[in-house]
């Protein structure tokens, strides 16, 4: 009786994780309607508190007995709520993205045919629901109320920011249609790209690996170092220096425990985060919001395409620049924006002030002098605009690409270490012996 009770224990917390996955993976799988909006809720708080209900399980098992099943058991856990929290962050992130893209179409479609744009964002809200059923709601009411159609372009999460600021520039420059049709076009390309060749989850496992090595090589230092060296202690045996190496630093792992916890928890935290926005957002977005703030170099894309429409419809640089100056963004790029304007206005270059401001480089300066002299001007900028991207974007997947094995590398060569420093004893402890 008392062995059934036990297996029991032991097989529940792996029952209740299993039965919290596919509750979770049916909350995923619920129709995009307003309707299934509640029963996705209720399928998922369950799965929350199911896999609460496991983690104690688990946590009671690796302080019994079962203390290899509980740890198995609890990183097994951890690794799938990640994956699956993961794969919903992608299927969220591109429905909303596709919700995004669906709006500026929608825009430049009822721009292009001459229909109230009040009317036609009040329709397309009635397909939506939650925050953006009642930001599009909003919306359409301001716009009706007869506020200006810059309110388009107001950031609001209903439209990238880069289309936010090409759809503001063509409300000034009198190319609504146009800005419209080419920010549809080119968040559509956008959109599939990022789906075809970004993959930020692939990240999460070498990731995961992080503090799953931490934790094994802890309970070493922390059980097993001292018993070993008691052992050989006791046979009089001189330790190899690489295992006198590690005795130290399980020494010092021990008594600065606190120091080690960051990149036990709160680095692969970060990381996994990081990711998660990104998979949510894409990847470029997310690290044009942290560090546009103080680069401006990665607004230099969206600044382009903006000035495009403006020089498109013979209006001279300092003028198309004023508006995107006043757009909201990071106060660094508006502050280089604004003394670029004054400098323009003063009589100085107009490419080589903006490349004095950080917004250029020398060889797009030289391609746009060129352009600006041969009438092609605005073709160029869109051209430059596309190919900055794309040379971040092949940037970004080399790295990504470097990270992962560098991590595992990383791992490799501190398990070998371990490996040699508690296996080199024994080769000469036996070497002694005979």
């Amino acid at each position: 009786m008392k062995d059934a009770l036990l297996a029991v224990m032991s097989t529940a917390p792996f029952v209740i994780m299993i039965a919290a996955c596919l509750l979770r993976a049916t909350a995923s799988m619920q129709p995009e309607t307003s309707w299934s909006n509640e029963r996705r809720f209720m399928l998922f708080v369950i799965s929350i508190i199911l896999n609460i209900i496991a983690f104690f399980g688990m946590f009671l098992l690796f302080l019994t007995s079962a203390a290899l099943a509980g740890f198995i058991g609890l990183f097994l856990l951890v690794f799938l709520f990640g994956l699956q929290t993961d794969a919903e962050v992608r299927i969220a992130g591109a429905r909303s993205r596709a919700q995004q893209v669906e709006l500026i179409w929608l825009l430049a479609i009822a721009v292009k045919s001459g229909r109230p744009l009040a009317n036609e964002v009040e329709a397309y809200a009635q397909g939506t629901w939650g925050s953006r059923h009642r930001q599009l709601t909003e919306l359409s009411e301001r716009l009706r109320d007869g506020m200006p159609l810059t309110e388009l372009a107001v950031p609001q999460g209903l439209m990238p920011r880069s289309a936010e600021m090409q759809i503001h520039a063509g409300i000034n420059s009198a190319s609504l249609q146009e800005s419209l049709r080419d920010a549809a076009t080119r968040v559509t390309r956008e959109l599939t790209e990022d789906q075809e060749t970004t993959n930020v989850g692939a990240i999460l496992y070498p990731v995961a690996i992080i503090p799953v090595t931490f934790l094994i090589v802890g309970f070493l230092m922390y059980y097993i170092m001292p018993k070993f060296k008691k052992i050989f202690d006791d046979f009089g045996t001189e330790l190899p220096g690489i295992t006198i190496g590690l005795i130290n630093l399980s020494e010092l792992c021990i008594n600065y425990w606190y120091i080690f916890l960051l990149p036990l928890l709160y680095i692969p935290l970060i990381i996994y985060l990081f990711a998660l926005a990104a998979s949510y957002h894409g990847l470029r977005p997310v690290l044009q919001a942290f560090l546009g703030g103080w680069f401006v170099r990665w607004h230099t894309p969206d600044v382009m395409r903006a000035l495009a429409h403006g020089i498109a419809r013979g209006i001279p640089l300092s003028k198309a620049l004023q508006p995107i100056a006043r757009h909201p963004g990071p106060l660094k790029l508006r502050t280089r924006l604004a003394w670029s304007v004054d400098q323009i206005d003063e009589g100085a270059p107009c490419w080589r002030t903006l490349q004095s401001a950080g917004i250029l480089r020398h060889y797009e300066t030289m391609v746009l002098e060129s352009a600006e002299r041969t009438g092609n001007l605005p073709w160029v900028l869109n051209m430059l605009a596309t190919n900055i991207e794309r040379h971040s974007a092949f940037r970004l997947a080399a790295i990504m690409e470097f990270v992962r094995p560098a991590i595992l590398l990383g791992m490799s060569f501190f398990v070998g270490f371990i490996a040699i420093a508690m296996f080199m004893p024994l080769i000469k402890l036996l070497n002694d012996l005979s």
